[in-house]
C-alpha cells in the first residue's frame, strides 16, 4: 500500500535531509590536532569547518556561499587549499585561506580557469602539485612553498593530451607520481609515471602491460623513504604493491586470505603497515596489512560501506586513514544510517568521533543479482518499504541507475532512496555494465557502444523485479542523475512502453553538443567511452543521443539542470526542452543556478519533494501535482 504523501514539515524523510551530514574529513599530516570537516552540522547547508581534533571544537572556516566539495590542509595545518569555482561550475583556480580565517589567496592567477584532477602537498611542506585540465590537455604544475608562507610561480612539470590524473608527491617533494592512459588511451588502463620535480624530467615508469592498470596511491611517510604504494590488476584482481622509482625495486604484496579487490588506502606513520580495504559485491572490510609478516589483521566494524580514496581527485589522501590517536579513522555508513567518522581497532567495537546524529533510522538494503540478456550476472541493491510490504502484491517501484558510469552503488546511506521507501515504493539500484568492481570486462563492455549494455542490464532488472513479484509492471519509474540521467532518458526513448515515468537530474541528452560545451576533462572522458571525438564518430554520437529519439518518448519526464554545469551542459538541455515542447511531450524542466552537484541539503530536500509530487501525479496516486 502506497502511503499518502508525507509533505508535512516533520516527516521522517525530511529529517534525514536535515540531519547532521558528514561529507569529508581531512587531518593535517604533520599537525594532527588540526583538521577540516566538510559537512552540514548546524543547518541545511554544507559548510567547511576547522576542527580541533583534540577538543572537538568546530568553527566555520568559509562563508556559507563558499561550499567546495573537497579541500586539503597543508602538512602543518596553517592553510586550507581548495578549488574556487563559480557556483559549482568545477572551473576555477586553486586558492588557500589561513586556518585561523581570512581572505582567499589565488595561487595561479595567470592560468586560465581549469578543472582539477589531482592535488597534493609534500609531507615536508615544500612543494604543492596539481593537475589542471584546460585547452584540451592535462597540465601538471608544481608550486614551491617557502618557509615564511610565500609561494613561487607555478612550474610546468608535464603535459599530456591523453587522460592523466592524480598527483602524489614524495615526502621531500622531489618526486611526483601520476597515472596516465598514454599506453592504452581508449581503455582507461593506467601506467604510473614518476617525474623529478626539480629537473622536470621523467625518471621512471611502472607499467604491467596493455591488459592491466597500475595506479599510484601514496609515497611512504618516512623521511628518506621514496617507496610508492600503488595498486595493480596484473594478477587479475586489484592488489597493492610497493615500488621504489629510483632503484626500480618492486614488491608485490600477496593477500591470500582476501576475497575480491584489495584497495590500499594509507601508510602507518612508521611505514611498517598499511590500511587496506577489501570489497565484494555484498561486503566491504578494513584491515591492517603487516608489511613484515604479509598478513591481514581485520578491524572491528559493522557491515556497510567505507569511503575509500578522497573523491574525484585521487590525491593520495583517503577518507579512511590512520588517525592521530594511533587507531584507524574511517567514514562508515549503511543504507539505514548516515555517514559518520569512527575510530576502529582490531579488538574493540567502533567508537563514534563525529557527528552526533539526530537522523531517523532508514530501511535496510540487501544485495541481489540476476542474469542480463547475454547471461552475465548483474548485481543490484534492493530496498523494500517495510517488512512484508509486498505481501499483498506488487508495488510501485523506482529503478535507479547511478552516475559515472565508473563507480558503483554500495550499501551506503542515501536520503533520496529512503524517501521513496518511506512512501511505500520499492527501490532497486543497479550496478549496470560500466560499473567498477566487477572485473575489467564488465567495466569496459560499454566502451565504443554507449548505452547498449547498460540498457540491457536495466531491462534485466525490470524483468527480475516483476518475476519476483516486487514491482507492478505498469508503475516502474526510472531515476538517475548525470550519466544515470542519460540512461534514464535513453531508456525512455528506446523502450518507451515499459516505463511509467523518469526523473533525470543533470542529464546528458545530446552527446555532440555536450562535448562541444563541456570541460576539457569531460571531453577526454567522452573520447574514451566513444572511442573517438564527435568529428571521428559523428553517427555514433548522434545515434546514442536521447535528443535524436525524443519523438519516441511516451512517459512523463522530469529533469533538473544547472546553469553552470560543465559536465552535463546547459545548451544541449535547452535544445532538448524546445524539441520536447514542440512534440507536446509531458516534460518538466527545472533550472538551478549551480553546477553538476547540489551543495545544499535544503535544495536536495526540495528536489525530492518535487520527485514525489511528480511520481504521485504520473502514477495516478492520491497526492498533489508537481508545482
Amino acid at each position: 500500500m502506497i502511503s499518502p504523501p508525507q509533505l508535512d514539515d516533520n516527516a521522517p524523510w525530511r529529517q534525514r535531509f536535515r540531519s547532521n551530514s558528514l561529507g569529508y574529513v581531512y587531518v593535517a599530516p604533520m599537525n594532527p590536532s588540526r583538521g577540516i570537516v566538510f559537512a552540514s552540522l548546524q543547518g541545511p547547508t554544507k559548510q567547511v569547518s576547522s576542527w580541533d581534533t583534540t577538543s572537538g571544537d568546530l568553527r566555520p572556516l568559509l562563508p556559507e556561499s563558499e561550499t567546495p566539495s573537497y579541500g586539503w590542509l597543508g602538512p602543518d595545518g596553517n592553510y586550507l587549499y581548495y578549488l574556487k569555482d563559480e557556483k559549482g561550475s568545477e572551473l576555477g583556480h586553486i586558492v588557500r585561506v589561513p586556518f585561523s580565517g581570512g581572505p582567499a589567496e589565488d595561487l595561479t592567477p595567470e592560468l586560465p580557469p581549469y578543472t582539477l584532477r589531482g592535488f597534493d602537498i609534500s609531507r615536508d611542506g615544500s612543494c604543492l602539485a596539481f593537475d589542471a585540465v584546460y585547452e584540451g590537455r592535462y597540465w601538471f604544475y608544481c608550486i614551491a612553498l617557502e618557509s615564511d608562507g610565500a609561494t613561487l610561480a607555478p612550474q610546468l612539470i608535464y603535459s599530456a593530451k591523453e587522460e592523466t590524473w592524480a598527483c602524489h608527491l614524495s615526502g621531500s617533494g622531489s618526486l611526483l607520481a601520476v597515472k596516465s592512459t598514454r599506453r592504452a588511451p581508449h581503455s582507461r588502463r593506467y601506467t604510473t609515471l614518476v617525474f623529478d620535480t626539480n629537473a622536470g624530467n621523467q625518471v621512471a615508469e611502472l607499467w604491467d602491460g596493455f591488459e592491466h592498470s597500475v595506479e599510484p596511491v601514496q609515497f611512504s611517510p618516512v623521511r628518506g623513504d621514496d617507496r610508492l604504494l600503488a595498486s595493480t590488476t596484473a594478477s587479475g584482481a586489484l592488489l597493492p604493491l610497493l615500488w621504489d622509482p629510483r632503484s626500480n625495486e618492486r614488491r608485490d604484496l600477496p593477500v591470500p586470505s582476501s576475497e575480491g579487490p584489495v584497495l590500499p588506502l594509507d601508510w602507518s606513520p612508521d611505514g611498517t603497515s598499511l590500511l587496506v580495504q577489501t570489497k565484494t559485491s555484498e561486503h566491504e572490510g578494513l584491515f591492517i596489512y603487516d608489511l613484515n609478516e604479509d598478513d591481514l589483521l581485520p578491524l572491528q566494524h559493522s557491515p556497510g560501506t567505507f569511503r575509500g580514496r578522497s573523491g574525484p581527485y585521487h590525491t593520495g589522501t583517503a577518507a579512511s586513514f590512520f588517525g592521530p590517536d594511533g587507531t584507524v579513522w574511517a567514514q562508515w555508513s549503511d543504507a539505514a544510517h548516515p555517514s559518520q567518522l569512527q575510530s576502529l581497532t582490531a579488538t574493540d567495537p567502533p567508537r563514534l568521533i563525529l557527528p552526533e546524529h539526530d537522523c531517523p533510522p532508514g530501511h535496510p538494503w540487501r544485495s541481489v543479482s540476476f542474469p542480463s540478456s547475454d547471461g552475465v550476472s548483474v548485481q543490484a541493491w534492493l530496498g523494500l518499504p517495510s517488512p512484508n510490504e509486498t505481501a499483498g502484491g506488487p508495488v510501485p517501484t523506482v529503478l535507479h541507475v547511478h552516475g559515472g558510469p565508473s563507480g558503483a552503488v554500495s550499501n551506503a546511506f542515501d536520503a533520496t532512496s529512503q524517501a521513496w521507501l518511506d512512501h511505500g515504493f520499492a527501490f532497486l539500484s543497479v550496478n549496470y555494465r560500466g560499473s567498477t568492481g566487477f572485473g575489467r570486462d564488465f567495466q569496459e563492455k560499454i566502451n565504443g557502444d554507449v548505452g547498449h549494455w547498460e540498457l540491457e542490464d536495466m531491462l534485466a532488472a525490470r524483468l527480475w523485479l516483476i518475476e519476483e513479484g516486487i514491482a507492478d509492471p505498469d508503475r516502474i519509474l526510472l531515476e538517475g542523475g548525470s550519466y544515470g540521467g542519460f540512461l534514464t532518458v535513453w531508456a525512455l526513448s528506446q523502450e518507451p512502453e515499459l516505463w511509467a515515468g523518469g526523473v533525470a537530474p543533470v542529464a546528458i541528452v545530446d552527446w555532440t553538443m555536450n562535448y562541444e560545451d563541456s570541460s576539457a576533462a569531460m571531453q577526454g572522458w567522452a573520447h574514451m567511452i566513444f572511442d573517438g571525438a564527435p568529428s571521428e564518430k559523428p553517427d555514433l554520437y548522434r545515434e546514442r543521443s536521447p535528443l535524436t529519439h525524443a519523438p519516441a518518448i511516451q512517459a512523463p519526464l522530469l529533469i533538473f539542470q544547472g546553469r553552470r554545469d560543465s559536465r552535463a551542459t546547459p545548451r544541449q538541455m535547452e535544445h532538448f526542452a524546445r524539441k520536447m515542447e514542440a512534440l507536446k511531450k509531458d516534460f518538466t524542466l527545472v533550472w538551478l543556478d549551480g553546477g553538476h552537484g547540489f551543495s545544499s541539503a535544503a535544495i536536495a530536500e526540495h528536489l525530492q519533494e518535487t520527485h514525489l509530487r511528480f511520481a504521485y501525479r504520473v502514477l495516478g496516486l492520491q497526492g498533489p501535482d508537481v508545482d
